[in-house]
């Protein structure tokens, strides 16, 4: 999966959505759908001028209202539509969502201990890692694969979507896909396409260290 097609010097900008609520109270989000706070939309219009220097060429986003709401800030600044596409949904991670880090410590423990060792795991019954990957990884090279060369697409997802597909797009094994660290509210991280395939070229960029709040810290 991460191999490209055409000419080279394409870039992927996958970019988080702002704060919720949910994020504050380090509550599971998963799939469920949570509008942004007051903040969120500042980080959002803060991001989205920062990014539109960038001159992106196409934007995709998830469907879910937290991650529209984002792209729509960058859309307005370039006149760009925004294409959503549900592959781009954060994981679904049935019992877990809803839960707050403690509570899903506590409930789950050892389930949460497996997955942060790297273990193929479906929170709360949910999704596997890389069935997040499966359907999210092909949307974005596909989207990828329409930009001129060296143009850029950004995607505007949700933090373990995005560090799913990284890994995914990178050829690492999913084992290693945690070593690649969340991402804070309205960060991104940056592909850039090579001779041999994407490479990693910035990760949580966007702002100066804030804590990583959300489903995927």
């Amino acid at each position: 999966m991460n191999g490209t097609k055409g000419g080279r010097g394409r870039r992927i900008v996958l970019w988080r959505h702002g704060q919720t609520a949910w994020n504050l109270e380090r509550r599971f989000q998963g799939s469920t759908d949570i509008e942004l706070t007051e903040e969120g939309l500042g980080q959002a219009r803060r991001a989205a001028r920062l990014l539109a220097a960038l001159g992106p060429d196409a934007i995709i986003a998830s469907d879910l209202q937290r991650a529209a709401a984002t792209a729509d800030e960058l859309a307005a600044l370039t006149r760009l539509d925004v294409t959503h596409d549900a592959a781009l949904r954060e994981t679904y991670a049935g019992s877990w969502q809803g839960l707050t880090h403690d509570e899903i410590l506590a409930q789950y423990g050892e389930q949460y201990t497996a997955w942060k060792r790297g273990e193929p795991v479906r929170r709360g019954g949910g999704e596997l890692e890389t069935e997040v990957a499966d359907r999210a990884a092909p949307v974005v090279l596909n989207h990828a694969d329409k930009v001129p060369e060296n143009g850029t697409l950004v995607v505007v997802s949700h933090g373990g979507t995005i560090r799913t597909t990284i890994g995914r797009l990178l050829g690492l094994e999913a084992h290693h896909w945690e070593g690649l660290g969340g991402l804070s509210n309205c960060c991104w991280s940056v592909l850039g396409e090579g001779a041999r395939g994407w490479r990693l070229m910035e990760h949580n960029a966007g702002t100066l260290p804030v804590p990583v709040l959300g489903d995927d810290d």
